[in-house]
């Protein structure tokens, strides 16, 4: 009874600490859906119309794919609540932060294997973790745009390349001024 008193707990405060309505409904129904795989003792069917409704506000009117079977620490934000795509087989530790146009998740496999992403990390817009083996250490801030497909060690910066500038040529007559 107490561990459910303080896991209610650590989930209120969660919600309070994502930003907006929509982040905070997101965590809600993504917590209430994992009460399903955890297979506590709440009976089947209450736990089964939480991953009903996380699949349905979360995937098909959020665009937010977080299987309920996903492991995921305490202190989970998601910044702004869109295409944000994190894979079933992941293992996410406490305070881990994301933003919009995310993905997390396997590589070439449906599942991925060893997947470890660890305390303390944050992803920037736009950017990717994949893999099938691999692991994110503690304290890891992974910049906007970037894509790891590496492991990386305790408290690094992932930071994206430079991007590619080239002058574009076309032809003067295929231009047209109205």
């Amino acid at each position: 009874m107490t561990n459910i008193i303080r896991s209610l707990k650590l989930t209120l405060s969660e919600i309070k600490m994502n930003p907006g309505i929509k982040s905070k409904l997101v965590v809600l129904l993504y917590r209430l859906a994992s009460l399903h795989a955890k297979r506590v003792r709440v009976s089947y069917p209450i736990t089964l119309a939480f991953v009903i409704l996380h699949k349905f506000f979360n995937e098909f009117m959020f665009g937010v794919e977080i299987s309920y079977r996903t492991r995921i620490g305490h202190g989970f934000v998601i910044w702004h609540a869109y295409s944000v795509i994190i894979n079933s087989g992941c293992v996410i530790g406490k305070n881990f932060n994301i933003r919009q146009c995310c993905t997390v998740g396997g590589n070439r496999l449906p599942y991925p294997k060893h997947f470890i992403i660890g305390d303390n990390v944050s992803m920037g817009v736009n950017s990717c973790i994949l893999g099938d083996d691999i692991e994110i250490g503690h304290n890891v801030m992974i910049g906007a745009g970037a894509i790891v497909m590496t492991n990386i060690a305790d408290d690094h910066y992932v930071v994206a390349q430079k991007p590619f500038i080239k002058t574009r040529k076309f032809q003067s007559d295929a231009v047209r001024v109205a």
